[in-house]
């Protein structure tokens, strides 16, 4: 009698790296083989990896705080935002026992603040997991200024900056999770202009005033494996003409979001690499007249940009919006429920936040 057909371990374990988080949990249950093979922390990284190369961006989803209800998170696919945005997108919501502020993601992990009892946590949102609580003193009466959250490549560390305030003294401290080690650091050598860091390229990453004239626009960087800071020049050209400039990582490099005063239009630059001056190229231009691109001024920002060109964006008014590159088009899409203004891109991974 024949064998019944098999299929080779290696193409086996390809197929599993493509597989949605949420059936690789399911697929534990098939067997002990089968839940040793996915519990390792190896395959966490191998699927890791194959998501992160997907240009599809397919196991990537947006996730958000909400207006009315400060314990309630929700996420969407951005597969379903982008080939379906007429259709009204329906959420994953995910009620958490606090109220929490997304600080960032990386990985899988969203680094999350709790709103009333001052403490840092990792959490996995697609696995559930997260990991103990890192604290960050006595609160409330200590004030968090500016913060940041990513991973140090050379320690193999995730780390949160956070710049702390009381009636006394103004800390920067820098924090390991898993060790709930800190470094108090030099304080900022100037001062950014928003509160949140962009993680990129192992830095994390303000906008300042603070070049060789004070009104010059500037990016301060802190590097989380030396814990050393740097200064670039923003962008060559007239300062007085850029108006609310922000940061955002497109296609995981920095990119500055701005609205230029002279031309009337919205626009973003993207360095192909990181600390390279000449590699800043003009990204997209949107002029900011007519209903539907006024919304654009002055604190939207680009989500993600897919390779067709199509690229996602949260306006003024925490709207989402699709924008088309090659022809111009704009698509607003119907969500259920009011999203609030901290969004995040996330990737849906097995990797524990129990560092």
């Amino acid at each position: 009698m024949d064998e019944s057909p098999s299929l080779p371990d290696e193409l086996i374990l390809e197929i599993l790296h493509r597989v949605p988080v949420r059936s690789l949990l399911q697929f534990r249950c098939v067997c002990k083989s089968w839940r040793t093979l996915i519990s390792n922390p190896q395959f966490a990284n191998d699927h890791l990896s194959t998501s992160i190369a997907d240009p599809n961006m397919t196991h990537h989803r947006l996730v958000s705080s909400t207006f009315g209800d400060p314990r309630k998170i929700v996420s969407f696919s951005l597969q379903s935002l982008f080939q379906n945005p007429s259709s009204r997108a329906k959420p994953l919501t995910l009620r958490m026992s606090h109220k929490y502020h997304i600080v960032g993601s990386y990985n899988g992990l969203l680094c999350l603040f709790d709103v009333y009892q001052g403490y840092f946590r990792l959490w996995n949102p697609s696995t559930r997991l997260k990991s103990k609580r890192l604290s960050i003193g006595v609160y409330p009466d200590v004030i968090i200024t500016y913060h940041g959250f990513g991973y140090d490549h050379v320690n193999h560390k995730y780390k949160l900056l956070a710049v702390v305030e009381d009636v006394h003294e103004t800390l920067t401290k820098l924090y390991s999770f898993g060790s709930n080690s800190c470094t108090v650091l030099q304080n900022f050598p100037c001062e950014p202009t928003r509160m949140q860091g962009k993680f990129v390229s192992g830095t994390l990453n303000w906008i300042a005033k603070g070049g060789v004239s004070d009104d010059q626009w500037v990016i301060l960087s802190l590097d989380l494996a030396t814990e050393t800071y740097s200064k670039m020049l923003l962008l060559d050209g007239d300062a007085e003409k850029i108006l609310s400039p922000g940061l955002q990582v497109l296609r995981n490099c920095l990119c500055v979001c701005f609205f230029d005063s002279k031309s009337a239009h919205w626009i973003v630059w993207l360095m192909k690499e990181y600390g390279v001056h000449d590699s800043w190229i003009k990204l997209m231009m949107v002029p900011c007249i007519g209903r539907e691109t006024s919304a654009m001024y002055p604190s939207s920002e680009p989500l993600c940009i897919l390779e067709d060109g199509v690229v996602l964006m949260k306006n003024t008014y925490a709207k989402l919006v699709l924008y088309n590159l090659n022809d111009g088009r704009f698509d607003y899409l119907r969500i259920r429920g009011e999203l609030g203004f901290n969004m995040h891109i996330y990737l849906e991974s097995l990797v524990s936040p129990q560092c």
